[in-house]
């Protein structure tokens, strides 16, 4: 069985006409391109790692200005800053800080959009030509002919990649079964997404994100997923908590269906490849998933790591905390999403 896991750096580099810029401390952050260019309109809206999430792009700071409660702690996520550190504290605080919980379900609804808006204009830079659809043709076709079975876990909150399910395989995503029903392709989102909602625990859900934002004092999320559009709204016209976690150091919680997080439990023990897209592995939880004795790897499982850079991924491999005996075939791309596209043989070689 084949596992994929897929982390921010795959969407940032996700469309091979439009190789990434270098961003500033480019190799600590798993990413450094082979490619200058001065930047283009569509910089605006490519898919952002976790340093990039509070930028100064207009389409950015126009979400910030929609959901005000957040802008006096986006100077302190700006600059030369540990985001995920600094969301962590945020996190702390909020315990004895009530404006802090309304500043962080902000930064919440904050994220979806912005997600949410740069996926809609990415896709009229791509138009459906992009890595994604390309990566799962060669996955697919390998999957064919050996019959085997693929679990993609992705920590991204955007949906490129069920756009790429969608146009390759006819998968289709309109109500949570979908994501883990299919006999050949299980797709685990792990800390959200974009389009889904928690329902709130209270008799009569608000009608307005407003609301929900102002009374996240008292108001708190059930465990209830549904699907939901831009700001949350579900089909009925009630508004939710945005099913998305905020990115904080060592990140101990899954924002998922919990039988989705039981399914890839269920599945880790079958897994004999791993190939890494884009992350960095920093999820604590989920690597101690990896490691457990009850849903562990098996030891001699084979190992791709796709990373900006080769000091990236040397860091995953790191990360990931893998021991001797190594894994019997191990392969490190570190020229991006976009450089294993353009050298499929390595990936049609580890496969086999």
């Amino acid at each position: 069985m084949l596992l994929v896991i897929v982390g921010a750096g795959a969407s940032y580099d996700s469309v091979p006409h439009l190789p990434p810029l270098s961003p500033a401390g480019g190799a600590q952050q798993n990413w450094t391109p082979t490619v200058q260019r001065a930047p283009g309109t569509h910089e605006e809206f490519r898919p952002p790692l976790a340093f990039q999430l509070f930028e100064d792009r207009k389409s950015f700071v126009a979400a910030m200005q929609t959901f005000p409660e957040c802008l006096p702690i986006i100077p302190m996520l700006r600059g030369n800053v540990p985001v995920e550190q600094q969301l962590a504290a945020f996190e702390e605080q909020a315990n004895t800080f009530p404006p802090r919980r309304r500043q962080l379900l902000a930064i919440r609804f904050y994220l979806q959009s912005v997600i949410w808006n740069c996926q809609k204009n990415w896709h009229h830079h791509h138009n459906g030509i992009n890595n994604y659809a390309t990566f799962l043709d060669a996955i697919e076709r390998w999957r064919h002919a050996s019959n085997e079975r693929v679990c993609i876990a992705t920590f991204n909150y955007d949906t490129m990649f069920e756009e790429a399910m969608e146009q390759v395989l006819g998968m289709t995503f309109e109500h949570f079964g979908r994501y883990v029903s299919d006999p050949r392709y299980q797709l685990i989102k792990l800390h959200g997404s974009m389009d889904w909602g928690l329902e709130i625990n209270i008799p009569q859900s608000p009608r307005s994100w407003r609301d929900v934002i102002g009374n996240a004092d008292v108001l708190t999320a059930s465990t209830r997923f549904r699907k939901a559009g831009l700001n949350v709204v579900f089909e009925d016209g009630t508004v939710g908590f945005p099913a998305i976690a905020i990115p904080v150091e060592k990140k101990s919680d899954f924002m998922c269906p919990p039988e989705h997080f039981q399914i890839i439990g269920n599945l880790l023990t079958s897994v004999n490849k791993i190939i890494t897209l884009g992350w960095r592995a920093q999820e604590q939880h989920f690597l101690k998933m990896l490691h457990s004795r009850l849903t562990g790897l098996p030891k001699d499982l084979d190992l791709m790591i796709v990373s900006g850079s080769a000091a990236g991924a040397t860091e995953t491999l790191a990360n990931l905390g893998f021991a001797a005996p190594a894994p019997a075939k191990r392969s490190q791309i570190g020229n991006g999403f976009t450089g294993l596209i353009n050298q499929l043989g390595l990936l049609e070689l580890f496969l086999r």
